[in-house]
């Protein structure tokens, strides 16, 4: 099958996440309103210790996803030996891994929790569900990764799609329908889990096929382990980073304040969506290309995300507090707006840091990454501790906030995609700041929030379409296909252009 081009797969995997997120805006609600801000609490605690438990994955997700997307349309001869070595390594490492949260989550959900005493009951009766979690994740991450190595971002999304959109709406449902209990939720959780990721093998199987499952290589596992390792210090680190403050929030303030944080920060990341699907789109290519050709086709990526991720970043800024009254209500938005807004513009540096990194690792030099990331541990964890003794939750996404712009400068710098052409993207930091001091220092009715959300979304766009001609042509080529006047001209990586 002749791969689609970077727009289309960019497209597809756009489309992709929409669903989930939309049930997201309909389910959270449910949730607070049926389980309680408690229970809720508990929950996102939860999903950060999953995250964390992942680091056992030690990299190989990713590391087979990069040497499957080196081989491209070899044949089962070259990719059955990676596929099955790193399903048997991610089944063992998960299954170790779930023994191990099963028997310490009860102790770390007791001391970063505070969890009320009516509920340690329920907690103890969800724990097999919540270690189990973890052995699926990780066998779920390799199909995942084999699915997109050979760019076919079509089924990948639509199973990504399904997942989502039923492993949100099974756990509600079942509190709404059998009770709004932790163990209902979180056994409804795991079996959605474990359905996606049997589906998901099933097409792996169809796309690899013949897959024989003996064909384990003892040769592949240095070369994976070798290059996951350093993927594996980002799985430590970035857990740390992404969730010390919801564990810090928990420990201080408890498991309600841990949802006037949660909540904002789900959103901001889920807004990620855009950048997520680019760098998805390009990961298979600059994977692929050689070093000159990926920085040149990153470094435009950069540029088109700065505008294109801004034009949904900068209003959303502006219209957060609104958004949460109407959503979550008046009480909840008045604990949680400031900390969406703040978060909203770490969250736009966050996604653009997608582009840099995906290079990195796609070239072979995760270690970067890694490296990088230890460095900023101990300045954020002390960041975090003094802004949010400060400030509360407000200060702990002032923290987050800052971490996310100097990751993003620092990997520009280092996956060496800076060059003069970046500069296009400086009116995208212009508007992003724009809009942040309109939300917070000018008291603005509904409609005004309105008005200036619009223009601050059309300044996005046409400062785009003027200074990057990636927008240009890829706004020509939808123009095209939508209208069927003239033909669209969907252009693939060429060689290493000059600067400027």
């Amino acid at each position: 099958m002749k791969p689609r081009t970077i727009s289309v797969n960019f497209t597809l995997n756009i489309m992709g996440p929409v669903l989930p997120l939309l049930t997201a805006l309909l389910t959270v609600p449910l949730y607070i309103a049926h389980i309680g801000a408690a229970r809720y609490g508990i929950l996102a605690v939860v999903w950060i210790l999953l995250g964390y438990s992942g680091l056992l994955d030690f990299g190989l997700s990713r590391a087979s996803a990069i040497a499957l997307s080196r081989l491209g349309q070899a044949g089962p001869a070259q990719r059955v030996p990676v596929l099955v070595t790193a399903l048997y390594l991610n089944a063992a490492f998960g299954l170790t891994g779930g023994l191990l949260l099963y028997g310490a989550a009860s102790l770390l959900l007791g001391q970063f929790a505070s969890i009320p005493a009516d509920l340690e009951a329920e907690v103890r009766a969800a724990l097999p569900c919540i270690a189990a979690m973890l052995p699926v994740a990780l066998v779920s991450g390799v199909a995942s990764g084999a699915i997109e190595s050979r760019e076919r971002f079509l089924l990948a999304n639509v199973l990504q799609t399904a997942s989502g959109v039923i492993g949100q709406a099974a756990p509600v449902l079942c509190a709404i329908l059998i009770g709004p209990s932790l163990p209902v939720v979180l056994t409804a959780a795991l079996a959605t889990r474990v359905i996606s990721t049997v589906v998901g093998w099933v097409f792996v199987r169809r796309l690899e096929r013949p897959i024989d499952l003996r064909r384990f290589d003892p040769g592949c596992v240095r070369e994976l382990l070798g290059f996951g390792a350093w993927v594996s210090v980002s799985s430590v680190v970035s857990p740390v980073m992404e969730s010390f403050d919801q564990m810090l929030i928990a420990a201080i303030l408890g498991p309600a304040a841990v949802a006037h944080y949660s909540v904002p920060m789900n959103l901001a990341t889920r807004s990620q969506l855009m950048a997520g699907a680019l760098a998805r789109a390009l990961f298979p290519r600059l994977s692929r290309l050689q070093p000159d050709d990926a920085r040149w086709l990153a470094s435009r990526a950069v540029v088109t995300l700065a505008f294109c991720y801004g034009a949904a970043c900068g209003p959303a800024v502006l219209l957060a507090g609104p958004f949460l009254r109407l959503w979550v209500g008046e009480d909840f938005a008045a604990q949680a707006t400031w900390a969406a807004q703040i978060l909203l513009i770490g969250a736009w540096a966050n996604g653009i840091a997608f582009i840099p990194s995906g290079l990195l690792q796609g070239q072979g030099r995760p270690d970067v990454t890694a490296k990088l990331h230890m460095m900023e541990v101990l300045p954020f964890l002390l960041g975090s501790y003094g802004l949010m003794a400060a400030a509360g939750v407000q200060g702990a996404a002032v923290a987050w906030t800052l971490r996310t712009w100097a990751d993003c400068l620092l990997l520009l710098r280092l996956a060496r995609c800076w060059s003069p052409y970046m500069v296009r993207a400086v009116p995208a930091v212009g508007l992003m700041a724009a809009s942040w001091l309109l939300a917070r220092a000018v008291p603005l009715s509904l409609p005004w929030v309105l008005g200036f959300a619009s223009v601050i979304g059309l300044l996005f766009a046409l400062l785009g379409l003027a200074l990057d001609p990636t927008l240009r042509a890829a706004a020509g080529n939808a123009m095209a296909c939508a209208t069927g006047i003239g033909r669209p001209r969907w252009r693939r990586p060429q060689a290493a252009q000059p600067n400027g």
